[in-house]
């Protein structure tokens, strides 16, 4: 059984005025420590746009990265993929990395104009820096009660994927519907489903009702992480809003992609149950 979860965000766009040592950075890095009786597992949820802030924020709150026993690539864009060469160097020992097949193709977008923003290095480096890719489009289980989602379903008709990511698929330039995207879920028995997201492309909601499908549990204790609602008119905000008072978390901390707009909303309507979340906040839920 679960007794605790301990989060660290290593990488988040906001400053913490609290801690003016940190640097914000576009991106998300959190580090999850889980405890399980005597036993613990620290799994690291993406890395961050560049190996030199993720380093130098985990080293400014004492994180040992040595002890990271995994690491989740929600994703493959760079904001979340760019300090992964720089974190396994540090570790120095052979690390699982867990993603999805297709976070590995090739991704760009081209409004304004074309720009890549897929995962800067290659499989060849990852392994010749000690990772060892864990590639599966199903569900990844990470420790007791831990696990990442793999590939979510789609479920509602008002979360869609951003018209400007694009791919290559058969030769063909498409649009990237980001499949890749998954998340990490701890399943507290007796308090419910904490659910991580990276930037939630599959829509935060199809995420936690996903969440719920696989683990078979319907109560939620925690949703934290982007929820990609920069872009989001009021429609699907409000929508939103609206599916998060049926699943009724008792915390929830949109960061990163959600945008200022998604964020206010967020709080003016759920309260004390809304957390803010910055570089270097710290949670023990």
């Amino acid at each position: 059984m679960i007794e605790e979860a301990q989060l660290k965000i290593l990488v988040e766009d906001t400053k913490n005025l609290g801690k003016p040592w940190l640097w914000a950075e576009h991106g998300l890095s959190v580090l999850v420590k889980v405890k399980m009786g005597k036993n613990e597992t620290s799994i690291l949820l993406d890395t961050g746009a560049s190996g030199k802030t993720v380093l130098h924020n985990a080293y400014k709150m004492n994180v040992d990265l040595c002890k990271v026993d995994a690491v989740v690539l929600s994703h493959g864009h760079y904001d979340h993929t760019g300090g992964l060469l720089d974190i396994l160097k540090c570790v120095g020992k052979p690390v699982p990395i867990v993603t999805h097949p297709e976070a590995l193709k090739i991704k760009f977008e081209v409004k304004p104009r074309m720009r890549l923003i897929g995962i800067p290095f290659t499989l060849s480096e990852v392994e010749e820096c000690g990772g060892r890719l864990l590639l599966s489009k199903h569900v990844a289980p990470l420790a007791d009660h831990v696990l990442a989602t793999g590939e979510i379903e789609r479920v509602n008709d008002f979360e869609d994927v951003s018209a400007r990511f694009m791919t290559i698929r058969n030769d063909k330039f498409v649009h990237d519907e980001m499949l890749d995207d998954q998340a990490l879920v701890i399943d507290y028995a007796d308090k419910g489903l904490m659910i991580i997201t990276g930037c939630a492309h599959a829509g935060i909601v199809n995420t936690v009702k996903y969440a719920q499908k696989i683990t078979g549990k319907s109560r939620v204790y925690a949703v934290i992480g982007g929820f990609h609602l920069v872009d989001a008119n009021e429609e699907r905000i409000e929508k939103t809003i609206q599916a998060f008072r049926e699943f009724a978390p008792r915390f929830i901390g949109p960061c990163h992609c959600t945008g200022e707009k998604a964020v206010k909303r967020f709080k003016e309507e759920f309260g004390e149950s809304f957390m803010e979340i910055h570089v270097g906040t710290a949670l023990k839920l």
